[in-house]
């Protein structure tokens, strides 16, 4: 009997719809299954995109998706209870078209791909909820809904951290996420006149700003990092904390979401804003929380389903390895329908794919950096003794000048540092970073 599709797609996000759009453009028939009402209306995450992966599909994608203003500066520091230390980069390249990244809101983009991956001859259908996919014995043979089964040599999973049809199964044995390798990201949207925007961070017309923060405000073993970004008419603000670090401190999400929102720096950038979305969604933590394997007979993972979420505590990359992932999973499959062969041997070439691509090298090379992007001390010690340096270093209050590692040696002792905590912690940050 002959299979319903060449290939299944679970998953109508980034990861999911480019590889549709390049399976379509290949000649596969596909089907794209989005559990949403629509692509995109249950994606609260966007953030800044390094589109340079939809080239391959999509040239001069930026001209026609609906992304909210290009990069030109990038800034990163540190809050304390009192204070803010950061550094910006700008690029005068970053002001040049094509230009290099896009702050985008992902329900307006994942519902623009999903319609190109349609234009291209997809078939997508959204409010579908898959229930499980459809194991013969060790192989996957596309995927069950409602009792109802739907076939394909191939089947991709591209349904995010929390995969409902990989938890459980051969790709991902343990029921449930684990909390060492996983974060809750927490984001609100606030409505502001574009040309207060572009006042208030200094950018002009479709000119984008972000900024992340290391928070070191909050109780004692609570880690987490803020973001903020510019839309067209809208600010993204936002946290992403260690779950692990939650548990058993008697705090609750939502009023960390709070203090970092009402710390003096946060709010100046808010101010006058209506808020008019938020939610939370959990992410993969790299390496980490990597599946049993990336492919199978019959299946390959991709995106954040395959934990392909890129953070070093200073960047967080996501959207660019979920395009990336995609594309290489369905050019697996189209060689695999070539050859006319889908077993675990045949689709091992994803995994060939995704070295040339340099993913797997991206995150075995910075497999330990949860070590340093999760050491306690950056969300204690190290926020008040880059304050305290600077504060002392930019003050006047009538006193004799004193020579920068006097000043250095002050603000380790007051933030509580040994030497060799520094030192240890500088190895740290150069061998795994």
């Amino acid at each position: 009997m002959a299979d319903d599709f060449d290939a299944i797609v679970v998953g109508a996000g980034m990861a999911g719809s480019a590889a549709a759009i390049r399976l379509a453009q290949g000649g596969a028939s596909v089907l794209l299954l989005e559990r949403g009402a629509e692509p995109g209306t249950k994606n609260l995450s966007g953030g800044v995109l390094w589109g340079h992966d939809l080239d391959r599909i999509l040239p001069n994608w930026w001209e026609e998706m609906p992304v909210e203003r290009h990069l030109v500066r990038k800034r990163f520091g540190f809050l304390t209870r009192e204070s803010a230390v950061s550094f910006d980069l700008e690029d005068a390249g970053w002001r040049r078209p094509p230009f290099v990244a896009h702050t985008v809101l992902r329900s307006r983009t994942d519902a623009w791909l999903a319609k190109k991956a349609e234009a291209a001859g997809a078939t997508v259908v959204s409010s579908v909820p898959v229930d499980r996919l459809n194991w013969e014995g060790s192989k996957v043979h596309g995927v069950v809904q409602d009792g109802e089964t739907m076939t394909a040599p191939v089947t991709i999973v591209a349904d995010g951290a929390n995969s409902r049809v990989s938890l459980g199964t051969p790709i991902r044995p343990q029921p449930r996420l684990d909390g060492e390798a996983t974060e809750l990201g927490m984001k609100e949207v606030y409505r502001l006149d574009p040309s207060t925007i572009e006042d208030r961070f200094s950018v002009g017309t479709d000119e984008g700003h972000a900024e992340e923060w290391v928070t070191g405000i909050f109780p004692p073993g609570v880690m987490g990092g803020g973001f903020l970004y510019t839309n067209r008419d809208t600010l993204s603000v936002g946290l992403i904390v260690n779950v692990q670090s939650l548990f058993g401190k008697g705090v609750y999400a939502h009023d960390l979401m709070e203090q970092f929102k009402l710390h003096p720096t946060i709010a100046a950038r808010l101010r006058g804003g209506e808020l008019v979305e938020y939610g939370a969604k959990l992410i993969s933590s790299g390496w980490a929380s990597r599946p049993a394997a990336f492919h199978g007979d019959g299946w390959m993972v991709v995106g954040d389903a395959a934990g392909f979420v890129f953070s070093n505590g200073l960047t967080i990359q996501g959207m660019n390895y979920a395009v990336r992932t995609g594309l290489a999973a369905a050019e697996t499959a189209l060689a695999a329908k070539t050859a006319g062969v889908y077993g675990a041997a045949q689709l091992a070439d994803y995994d060939r794919r995704l070295g040339a691509a340099h993913v797997l090298s991206d995150f075995r090379d910075f497999a330990r950096m949860d070590r340093v992007k999760w050491n306690p001390r950056f969300y204690t010690a190290y926020p008040g003794f880059a304050a305290e340096l600077f504060r002392a270093m930019f003050n006047d209050e009538g006193r004799a000048k004193q020579p920068v590692r006097r000043l250095l040696q002050k603000a380790r002792r007051a933030a509580g540092l040994p030497i060799s905590t520094l030192v240890r912690d500088g190895i740290d940050v150069v061998r795994d970073l």
